[in-house]
């Protein structure tokens, strides 16, 4: 068969067996110690050929398991060659879904340790994902476990832990040693720093969260683990808080840990009765989707996204004078000639002084001084003399033009509406923006422009990274 199990008798006094002493040494906790080989590192396309885990109860071995699976496609001579795992080991194994029981059962209640644990997690979660199965656990990357343990070390992978902690031989580039040897290497930072400090860092890195006690039993639990929007409501029905994540889940569950240093946090966890959720195709519709949702709802403990009635554009006139244009009276249809925007008077009036410095330009020219006299630049030698008249006012205009010329407001690249796509890679779920003159374009108002600086910066690198792909994709 290609199952090897042994289930681990509490023969001995420390419960394991003569073979494996180091055991003893891990910290307190249930932990399942992980390791996958897969065909490749894409787990919406490629699959798990073999699973091994180790798992530990306070120091007492439970399980030592592995099992070849078929992985239904070829398995790439790279793979064979790192792995030794070839399709003739593979052809009688069983497929993923008769052993998924099995795996659940082990890792059920325990902590996951894996090595690079987001690539294992990764996996697991889409091969249960594939039979309609929502797979969730605690998990620990002992990649940034070294690294917190062992700031100054050179190297967090697992060949350089195994030099340098001595981890012992073990059957590396297969699953179940690979488990053996992140266990060894827990069990020998214990023995090296102590449980306690070990155990400390442990629980830094999982940083448990609690339930608001306002919320249902189940509320954390149901989130979904997708890109998406959220909102908190309070006990009246108002909205106390929307957000996005690239991990509802894992982001919902940040507002609430115990070591939270956030004052809004506090707050949230104390007044949250109601969590409300949209899945969205990615992380750009989950931006556009809480800017949106923000000024729908005003919500309570929303600062920085609330529209921003503060920002303004600047325009300069031939006679080296700026005007302030506030948002109010910005037509994104018509933007020529400004420059922003910026997000109130006093940052502008900041990158004007900024600009000046860099260009030599003139104080006075700035608005940046009023006195009769030579502006301060000229005094100390950084202003070519527009102030004093020893240069032309249609010099310094030019070079003020071009000094400004990077924060120009962006024309429209089209002659209409634009479409963002995205897609999401692991449900599939896909998502198609229309975009104009820098405004999302609302299918119930479709003739209406309304501009939003948050949203315009989104949009701009989003579609950038689209005529970036699409000339790629072309040449």
């Amino acid at each position: 068969m290609a199952t090897s199990e042994q289930l681990t008798p509490p023969a001995t006094a420390a419960g394991n067996s003569p073979a494996d002493p180091w055991l003893a040494s891990l910290p307190p906790g249930r932990f399942a110690f992980l390791d996958l080989e897969t065909t490749g590192t894409d787990p919406t396309q490629d699959r798990i050929t073999e699973i091994g885990v180790l798992t530990v109860d306070d120091g007492v071995a439970q399980a030592n398991w592995s099992q070849l699976i078929d992985p239904g496609m070829p398995i790439p001579p790279a793979i064979q060659a790192l792995t030794g795992i070839t399709p003739a080991m593979v052809r009688d194994a069983p497929a993923f879904t008769s052993i998924a029981e099995r795996a659940a059962e082990l890792l059920k209640g325990r902590i996951l340790v894996a090595h690079n644990a987001r690539f294992d997690y990764g996996f697991l979660k889409a091969a249960y994902r594939r039979l309609g199965i929502r797979f969730q656990a605690e998990v620990l990357c002992t990649v940034r476990l070294s690294r917190l343990l062992y700031p100054d070390a050179t190297g967090h992978g697992l060949d350089a832990l195994i030099a340098r902690h001595r981890l012992g031989d073990e059957a590396r580039h297969r699953a179940l040693g690979d488990a053996r040897l992140i266990a060894r290497f827990v069990a020998q930072a214990a023995d090296e720093l102590g449980q306690a400090v070990v155990s400390g860092a442990i629980d830094d890195l999982l940083k448990r969260s609690a339930r608001p006690i306002h919320l249902p039993e189940d509320a954390l639990d149901n989130l979904p683990e997708s890109p998406g929007v959220y909102v908190f409501y309070g006990v009246s029905g108002q909205a106390l808080y929307v957000g996005k994540a690239k991990d509802i889940a894992a982001r919902v569950r940040q507002h609430f840990y115990d070591d939270s240093r956030i004052r809004t946090d506090g707050r949230l966890a104390t007044e949250v009765h109601r969590i409300d959720h949209e899945e969205t195709a990615g992380e750009l519709t989950a931006l556009i989707r809480e800017i949106q949702r923000i000024r729908e709802l005003d919500p309570l403990h929303n600062r920085m996204l609330r529209r921003q009635e503060s920002t303004v554009f600047m325009r300069l006139a031939p006679d080296n004078s700026i005007s302030v244009v506030p948002l109010a009276a910005f037509d994104p249809e018509r933007p020529e000639g400004l420059y922003g925007p910026f997000g109130s008077r006093t940052s502008a009036r900041a990158a004007l002084a900024a600009l000046g410095r860099e260009h030599r330009l003139c104080d006075r020219a700035l608005g940046l001084w009023t006195g009769d006299r030579a502006c301060f630049s000229r005094q100390i030698g950084r202003c070519q003399g527009l102030c004093c008249g020893e240069e032309t006012a249609e010099t310094h205009y030019q070079r003020f033009a071009a000094a400004l010329e990077p924060l120009r407001f962006p024309t429209w690249p089209a002659s209409g509406p634009l479409t963002i796509k995205e897609t999401h890679a692991e449900s599939g779920r896909s998502t198609a923006i229309t975009v104009d003159q820098w405004c999302v374009i609302d299918p119930a108002r479709p003739f209406v422009r309304d501009f939003d600086p948050g949203m315009f910066k989104l949009l701009r690198r989003a579609l950038a990274r689209q005529q970036k792909a699409q000339a790629a994709a072309e040449s």
